[in-house]
């Protein structure tokens, strides 16, 4: 097997992330509203974090966003033959991409 060149992975990040915009956009239809990026969290938070939601908002949502990504992880654990192991891997990068989006909004103040 030969090394993947840089280049080669440069591209392949370019490719991942078209197909990244895509399952996000499919699975945020069942999820997510227009108007609310983070209504699913939101949501979940207020039911299951009340008092850290009343508090911070964000890391009510965050905790939310890391149990999701942990089942996830949990398939995960079991290795590379994991059946849809591509598109849980993809699903990971979507919450993170989510989780940092909150840390960017919480660092700017933005209010709830």
């Amino acid at each position: 097997m030969e090394p993947t060149q840089r280049n080669d992975f440069v591209i392949f990040i370019q490719d991942k992330f078209e197909e990244i915009q895509k399952l996000f956009a499919r699975k945020n239809e069942g999820y997510g509203t227009s108007g609310d990026l983070f209504w699913n969290f939101r949501q979940t938070a207020k039911r299951l974090y009340p008092a850290i939601y009343a508090q911070d908002p964000y890391a009510a949502m965050f905790l939310v966003a890391e149990t999701l990504v942990d089942k996830h992880n949990v398939a995960m654990a079991k290795g590379i033959t994991v059946s849809e192991c591509d598109e849980r891997l993809m699903d990971r990068i979507v919450y993170s991409l989510l989780q940092l989006k909150m840390v960017y909004e919480r660092s700017e103040g933005k209010q709830e």
